[in-house]
């Protein structure tokens, strides 16, 4: 244990010390106001300080140094990264309200049924591949990355499973040890019409190598639609078929609005680790619980406050 701010233990002995003298002189003086009243078989008998009273004060004291102590906790280190397709095509309306924000919604749906140890990383491309946010457990700064996407640019495909690999399975001398590759995936909203970039399906055997399969949600018509982007009516494409080759080629799967097979993809694991934990809060919340206790204690025994 460590202590942040032993200063602040000098100045909580100081204290205790004056308050302690003080209630001494108090209690003194009382007793010599009850001798000078009453006959000696009338005095009320010294009352010993309870054991409540006398261990929150030290509880209180060490609260003041602000200790820390590495304590143990389990993390989970299953991770997912979702890979959004934001380029132009995604602003087709034949998903309503358009493509993208279909896609957001079903991360939303995805988010609420997953495990929340397991961290969620975001890797958007169009017309670039960017990781717009970490693997992380904080699901309101997920969503708000998701709300912040906006469609425009290429749809470089095979990039962004890149990135998303890059995340999910870094370089490092120790990306061979077991430990090195827990249980990931990635969930591929797109509709598939991939123009720029490296081809996924020669993406996929990296993804598969470094055991990272891929579940995929086809968005938009297969057929394909017109649609109005910007000022103008466009043909805008949708190749469902490369996501089924792609989701095939990785060990994932197709996946409608049923998100049932990624989340048995995604089992915890769970190792234990150790942290700096400061402990101050906890020992406020003791030395006041003992305070309260002891002065129920007394109420209750003696039908007095203390």
């Amino acid at each position: 244990m460590v202590l942040k701010s032993p200063e602040g233990l000098l100045l909580g002995l100081l204290l205790l010390g004056m308050g302690g003298l003080a209630l001494w002189y108090l209690e003194r003086a009382g007793q010599r106001r009850l001798a000078h009243l009453l006959d000696p078989p009338f005095r009320p008998p010294p009352r010993p300080l309870g054991l409540a009273y006398l261990l929150a004060p030290p509880l209180l004291l060490l609260a003041a140094a602000r200790p820390e102590a590495s304590l143990p906790w389990r993390e989970n280190l299953t991770r997912v990264v979702l890979v959004v397709d934001t380029s132009h095509s995604m602003a087709a309306d034949d998903e309503k309200p358009s493509r993208l924000e279909r896609a957001k919604a079903l991360a939303q749906a995805f988010l609420r049924g997953l495990d929340p140890s397991v961290r969620v990383g975001l890797v958007s491309f169009g017309p670039q591949a960017v990781l717009v946010l970490s693997p992380t457990t904080d699901r309101k700064a997920l969503l708000e990355a998701l709300q912040a996407l906006r469609p425009g640019g290429t749809s470089p495909l095979g990039q962004g499973l890149l990135q998303a690999r890059r995340v999910l399975r870094p370089e490092g001398p120790e990306r061979d040890l077991p430990q090195a590759k827990p249980p990931a995936a990635l969930l591929l909203l797109s509709d598939g019409a991939a123009n720029a970039g490296r081809d996924p399906l020669e993406v996929a055997a990296e993804l598969t190598r470094a055991g990272l399969p891929v579940f995929v949600r086809p968005l938009g018509d297969p057929r394909g639609t017109v649609s109005r982007i910007g000022e103008g009516l466009f043909f805008v494409p949708a190749d469902p078929m490369r996501l089924l080759r792609l989701a095939q080629a990785t060990g994932g799967s197709v996946l409608q609005e049923d998100f049932r097979p990624l989340y048995q993809a995604l089992k915890p694991h769970r190792v234990w680790r150790h942290r700096p934990q400061e402990l101050s809060q906890a020992l406020v919340v003791a030395g006041f619980l003992l305070f309260a206790f002891g002065a129920y204690r007394t109420l209750a025994l003696e039908g007095r406050w203390p």
